[in-house]
């Protein structure tokens, strides 16, 4: 295919997409058809269907899309951490968690579709299957960091990492909705660093840890 086939392709793919996203953002998931999707992007009823199977096809596209950004944003965030910070699992966490904010503030109207897919999972098993897919990941990096964070001194001695995993992110999801419902309420950089749990008690934990991390002590952020 000729490359400025290709992009014309792809172009119109994103206006269908983008498309889609007004239209579960004014009407619901459920609400919208594909037919209200192509008057949204201006073109044919049968347009769409050539670059997705149906509106749960494009439903799922916005949500890769979605994760794909947050990832590379936080990916970003974390590259930029002076090197004794990307040393630090409990700052690598703060980063992640503003970072994630920063996606929120970014793209508010998408996060707040993206809820729903949250609300739906119980009832479509293939926005289960993703929504399941990326948590499992999420947890899986989450879950390895912070464990790492307990062996360097940075959360108390005795934490489940794996339960503080799943507070962290059920914090970050709980503080999206209420966004959503009064944006500018709260800050976001406060908010993601009470989201990353609890520090050590460093006049009592470190003194019967010592040496225990390798890491230089590092302050709640």
């Amino acid at each position: 295919m000729p490359k400025i086939a290709e992009q014309a392709r792809a172009a119109r793919r994103e206006q269908i997409i983008a498309a889609g996203l007004a239209c579960f953002a004014r009407c619901g998931y459920h609400a919208t058809t594909m037919a209200d999707v192509a008057a949204q992007a201006g073109v044919s009823k049968g347009t769409p269907y050539l670059y997705f199977a149906g509106k749960e096809a494009l439903f799922l596209a916005l949500h890769e899309e979605w994760d794909c950004g947050a990832g590379q944003r936080v990916d970003v965030a974390i590259a930029m951490l002076p090197d004794a910070d990307r040393r630090s699992p409990r700052r690598v966490l703060h980063a992640a968690a503003a970072a994630i904010a920063a996606h929120v503030t970014a793209q508010p109207e998408t996060c707040r579709v993206l809820m729903e897919a949250r609300a739906m999972a119980a009832h479509e098993p293939t926005i289960a299957a993703a929504v399941r897919a990326t948590d499992t990941r999420a947890h899986r990096q989450l879950t390895e960091l912070i464990t790492a964070g307990v062996r360097a001194g940075e959360w108390p001695a005795g934490t489940d990492p794996a339960l503080a995993a799943r507070l962290f992110t059920a914090a970050l999801y709980g503080l999206m909705a209420q966004w959503h419902l009064a944006p500018g309420s709260f800050s976001w950089e406060a908010a993601a660093a009470l989201a990353c749990g609890p520090a050590p008690d460093t006049d009592s934990d470190a003194a019967r840890r010592p040496g225990a991390s390798g890491l230089p002590a590092v302050p709640a952020t």
